[in-house]
């Protein structure tokens, strides 16, 4: 599950109604960002009861359909559900996770938009409710992750020296490199076999660079299904 069983559910029900984000969002009467943070695992019900109403009416769901897991839409669409009774139902072996945009692996580039799913390893989503999957390439973390890969973002573990990190500029520049942080100053490095890439160092002062999460997992992009 992407975050949560209502993440799978929620998306497992628009796919099946054929529509896009914007559709479905139009159909129950919310905005198009909602049915995005909702399908990202971001939230884990919506706050207002009226919202849950509008999507088992225009869908023909139950609540259990939005929220259940073994007995959620998702289940039900993919034959999960089908065990003897008393069995324990068998988790799935992957998950659906959003695929956010994409990054670069070098120098701080434009952000690109992405809106659509990839397959992660079922522990990995589990362990790291909420994470996201950004596309990156470029080749200065080549020690780590060949260019054209997908990245597994965790956006609440905590950085730690030497994991590698998805960081932002204020104007929606990102980039993925090694971390380490210092008394005074944050260093993103490289981590590659090539010497053409330097030390990117934000001191106190500089324009604020974010940190949107930690890389967790990765697989090659044409291994995305």
């Amino acid at each position: 599950m992407a975050g949560s069983p209502f993440a799978r559910n929620i998306r497992a029900i628009r796919e099946n109604a054929e529509l896009t984000q914007e559709q479905f969002a139009d159909a129950i009467g919310v905005n198009r960002q909602a049915v995005y943070t909702w399908e990202a695992g971001r939230v884990q019900k919506p706050r207002q009861k009226s919202v849950v109403d509008g999507i088992c009416s225009a869908f023909s769901v139950t609540e259990q359909d939005l929220f259940g897991y073994a007995d959620g839409f998702y289940a039900k669409l993919h034959g999960l559900t089908d065990a003897p009774a008393g069995a324990i139902a068998a988790k799935p072996s992957s998950a659906l996770v959003p695929l956010l945009g994409t990054t670069h692996m070098g120098e701080f580039e434009d952000e690109g938009e992405c809106d659509r799913m990839v397959e992660v390893p079922a522990s990995v989503a589990e362990a790291h409710p909420g994470g996201f999957c950004v596309r990156a390439d470029g080749e200065c973390m080549n020690n780590r992750y060949p260019s054209d890969s997908v990245l597994f973002v965790d956006p609440h573990m905590q950085p730690f020296d030497g994991c590698a990190v998805l960081a932002e500029t204020q104007d929606y520049q990102s980039i993925v490199r090694k971390y380490s942080r210092g008394a005074s100053a944050l260093m993103l490095s490289p981590d590659s076999h090539d010497c053409e890439f330097e030390d990117i160092i934000v001191r106190a002062g500089d324009d604020p660079i974010m940190l949107k999460g930690v890389v967790v997992w990765y697989q090659a992009e044409k291994d995305v299904r």
